[in-house]
């Protein structure tokens, strides 16, 4: 950015400096071709000065300044014509650039223009004034017009007219094109200022014809009279315009004192001083730039609390302390005025250019006593000159009001801080309570919340107390929305509490993100006069009882399912039995069906206590070698007209010479069983179930790979981290027969017992495999590598 504002600034004064050559160069060439005479340079020379004169005395206008020069160079050109009223515009033009010169050297309190910026404006001036008139003077010879002009008819007035719109419009053109290289406010504030200014130098150049007639028809004795007559106007509107703006400034400065005075005093927050403090500089001074930076000397650091560029607000920043402008001004504890060539000035300092390279820049320090808190400035990027000592007069009274207001809201901020401490004791108190605290003061701000709310709503403490409650975080929720609270609701409840129509308010709600299941109560805090001064939050962690009711439930309707069915079988089975008199075929039908239900419920009661048995490490196991194609062989001949009746291919894989498996045979017949059966239970018509044995390749020692694979829906990957606890079931996906819930919690206690693993792949919609990995006899237990990756 200040490699931008540099270049731009080296082509506005390189422009400029060749617009003010090609001015010269044209008017040497008009020159030769016309040689000047000695009267001619005589009444140059007295233009030039009265030219010069009427810059001097100019009178700013709509945020502007104007002169009456364009009407002494047309009189100048009516007078002596094209190439002598040039030469008395570079005259005039010079002339004023040696007074600014002057005044500024003289009084450096002056906005005056110096160095290359007062080069870069006289060339600029010179150029535009010059060119303008020798243009006008052409357009009135082209179109009849006589010069030196010594009598006016009708169809002059359309030539003078012509000559003047030239004039002016190659003028005004000129300032336009270098406005819009200083940037869109530039261009902006000259636009708005253009009517006014056409206004003032426009309408005065209808005298121009009656100074040229003057200096024909009366001599050139009266024509200084009458262009002294028009500067003695301009001196006089000149003195009472600068009268009048300075009245008007510093009756708006007064006001403006006032108001922040006002407005730092209606606070302790020190953001709101901050915004105060800015909303009453900009309506101060210009202020495109402004910022407030605050001083820490035990960190060595500066602060930029509040920074404004172009209207809009930045994020604060903070740095260490360097050698810039900010921190000379906070080191010094005195102001600094730079109306123009920052850098150089900044330079001279010995300082470092920090940030954007302003046009001009003012700070002051914020001090209290004979402390210094920190400093404020303001500062511009295109227009240089914009701050005078009335501007630093004026920032230096708002920034020791400023440092009364932050002084009091730091001290204000440090007793809060302190009463949050006093909180945070209590909060340590709180720490060992598993229930959740949440205090809140009467404005709904949280005072105070402990360890057990921060880990409910999945916040860290700093980022909830001294808040609002209904603050939006990082993740778009706010903390109500977090404890199940609309702001509607919660200033509801508040108000009933207040109205003491309950003494607490009670409900259960989900916290967010964590999921929950909390008892909220919430109760009004009393001072001892029985004042309500803050609000109490308590949270009771329900989610474990609320889990165990549930799988009550689940697993009390389980039970009447798959209990009531079979035993429904028994008894009609035996009543069917007792009232029909069957001959005894039926009755051995009857009392099949009875006996299978009966061994379905024992079964059903036996695996509850085995789970049992395996989860307390009690269930005694008998460990024998097992071979392995004996036990598969069992597996297929018990499932194999299963598989048949429902349409699966029931496959076996397994090498040849396989050792002996080390296991108790009838607990790993269940636990194959439970897996075939599952398979057999989840896989369509027509569809394949695979049982397979190998040793595992991957193991430091001897185990043996089961698995069981099946080409059925497959299980959802949501469903995987629970697959494997007791009475669960997978909505989704539907079997043949409904399971249990218990099968797969014994597979595993099962295989663990054995000291193995086991574990699913699996791909919805193409199917699962079951893998499980169990010691070979002669092995120890399983090695924790072999679980899958």
């Amino acid at each position: 950015m200040i490699r931008v504002d540099s270049l731009a600034r080296s082509v506005r004064y390189r422009l400029s400096l060749l617009l003010g050559a090609v001015a010269i160069v044209v008017l040497l060439m008009s020159t030769v071709a016309r040689a000047l005479g000695l009267p001619d340079i005589y009444l140059a020379l007295a233009f030039g000065a009265v030219i010069a004169l009427a810059n001097v005395w100019c009178v700013p206008a709509a945020g502007a300044v104007v002169s009456l020069m364009p009407m002494m160079a047309a009189s100048a050109l009516l007078v002596l014509g094209p190439v002598p009223a040039g030469w008395a515009v570079v005259l005039g033009s010079l002339g004023h650039a040696a007074v600014r010169y002057w005044r500024g050297q003289r009084n450096p309190e002056l906005q005056e223009p110096r160095g290359t910026a007062l080069v870069e404006v006289t060339a600029l001036n010179m150029a535009m004034h010059t060119l303008g008139i020798l243009a006008a003077g052409q357009v009135f010879i082209w179109v009849g017009g006589v010069l030196p002009l010594s009598y006016a008819y009708l169809p002059d007035v359309a030539r003078l007219a012509l000559a003047g719109i030239t004039y002016l419009g190659i003028n005004y053109l000129l300032a336009w094109g270098y406005f819009a290289t200083r940037g869109s406010g530039a261009l902006k504030a000259f636009k708005h200022s253009l009517p006014k200014i056409l206004l003032y130098e426009g309408l005065p150049m209808v005298f121009s014809p009656l100074a040229a007639l003057v200096a024909t028809r009366l001599g050139m004795g009266y024509l200084l009279l009458y262009l002294l007559g028009f500067l003695t106007a301009s001196l006089i509107s000149h003195s009472l315009a600068v009268t009048s703006e300075r009245l008007e400034r510093r009756v708006k400065e007064l006001d403006g004192l006032q108001a922040v005075g006002q407005a730092l005093s209606a606070s302790l927050d020190v953001d709101t001083v901050l915004n105060a403090i800015y909303a009453q500089v900009a309506e101060l001074m210009p202020a495109p730039a402004f910022y407030v930076a605050l001083y820490d000397p035990d960190l060595d650091e500066v602060s930029f609390v509040l920074r404004i560029e172009d209207g809009q607000r930045k994020p604060p920043s903070a740095r260490r302390a360097r050698h810039g402008l900010t921190e000379y001004v906070i080191q010094t504890g005195e102001p600094l005025l730079i109306s123009r060539d920052v850098s150089d000035r900044v330079s001279a300092l010995g300082l470092e250019l920090l940030g954007r390279d302003a046009a001009c820049w003012l700070g002051v320090p914020i001090a209290a006593g004979e402390e210094v808190l920190g400093m404020m400035a303001v500062q511009s990027f295109e227009t240089p000159g914009n701050y005078d000592r009335s501007h630093l007069g004026i920032l230096q009274t708002i920034g020791a009001q400023a440092a009364i207001a932050i002084q009091n809201a730091r001290l204000y901020a440090r007793t809060d801080e302190a009463l949050a401490r006093r909180v945070q004791e209590l909060d340590s108190v709180l720490r060992t309570t598993q229930d959740g605290v949440l205090l809140l003061d009467q404005e709904l701000r949280v005072l105070a919340v402990n360890r057990a709310l921060a880990d409910f709503v999945g916040v860290a403490q700093l980022d909830l107390v001294r808040y609002p409650i209904d603050l939006l975080h990082a993740d778009g929720e706010s903390l109500a929305t977090r404890i199940g609270y609309g702001m509607d609701r919660l200033r509801e409840d508040c108000a009933r509490l207040l109205a003491r129509e309950v003494n607490q308010i009670e409900a259960v709600v989900t916290l967010s993100p964590s999921g929950r299941h909390i008892s909220r109560t919430l109760t009004p805090v009393h001072e001892s006069e029985g004042t309500v001064t803050g609000w109490l939050l308590i949270f009771r962690d329900l989610t474990e009882q609320v889990e165990l009711d549930k799988l009550r439930v689940d697993l009390t309707g389980m039970l009447v399912h798959d209990l009531r069915s079979p035993m429904s079988l028994v008894q009609a089975s035996l009543s069917l039995l007792q009232e029909t008199g069957a001959d005894g075929d039926q009755e051995q039908r009857l009392l099949g069906i009875a006996q299978r239900g009966s061994e379905r419920v024992l079964g059903l009661i036996d695996e509850l206590l085995d789970i049992g048995q395996l989860e307390l490490g009690q269930l005694p196991m008998s460990l024998e070698s097992i071979p392995v194609r004996d036990l598969m062989n069992e597996i297929v001949a018990r499932y194999l007209p299963v598989a048949t009746s429902d349409h699966i291919d029931l496959r076996v894989q397994f090498e040849p010479n396989l050792p002996d498996l080390c296991a108790d045979r009838s607990l790993v017949l269940r636990v194959l069983s439970n897996l075939v059966d599952n398979a057999l239970k989840f896989t369509p018509d027509g569809g394949v179930v695979t049982l397979a044995a190998a040793v595992a390749a991957r193991a430091p020692e001897p185990r043996l790979l089961l698995s069981v694979r099946d080409t059925g829906p497959g299980i959802p990957q949501e469903a995987l981290p629970r697959l494997f606890e007791k009475f669960q079931q997978i909505p989704s996906v539907q079997g043949r027969r409904r399971g249990t819930g218990l099968g797969l919690p014994f597979c595993k206690l099962v295989v663990e017992a054995h000291g193995g693993r086991i574990w699913v792949d699996t791909v919805v919609g193409e199917g699962s495999t079951f893998s499980l990995l169990l010691p070979l006899a002669g092995s120890d237990g399983a090695d924790p590598l072999l679980a899958p990756q």
